[in-house]
């Protein structure tokens, strides 16, 4: 038993309800959004960097996980979760060669003028 749930016990019924209703907000919404996009990134990632266009990730992405987003919208999550991994450390790499995915924008000039020398 939670222990919100032993602190007023004797309320019972409606504190259950109320519980049950806020963990189904938290399953849902922008929270299960971000935590669905945040689990597809690495793919997601993985074929921006085979040249696919952002929209048909879009698209698959709705579908495999039943969301309704624009691409305004996954542009910025793909954005947001870009600066967040950035932040963490974390980057995703090719599965095969093992480089990193993306780059950031300091990191691909740099890299462009280190190839043009």
């Amino acid at each position: 038993m939670s222990i919100l749930k032993a602190a007023v016990a004797d309320t019972g019924v409606p504190l259950e309800r109320l519980e049950n209703a806020l963990n189904q907000v938290s399953s849902s919404g922008k929270s299960k959004l971000e935590r669905d996009f945040k689990e597809a990134y690495p793919l997601l990632e993985q074929h921006l960097a085979r040249k696919m266009r952002k929209k048909l990730l879009m698209e698959q992405f709705n579908t495999a996980y039943d969301h309704e987003i624009t691409l305004i919208q996954f542009r910025k999550l793909l954005n947001a979760e870009r600066e967040r991994r950035k932040n963490e450390g974390e980057e995703v790499t090719c599965a095969g060669c093992g480089k990193p995915l993306h780059l950031g924008m300091d990191q691909a000039a740099a890299a462009a003028i280190v190839e043009k020398a």
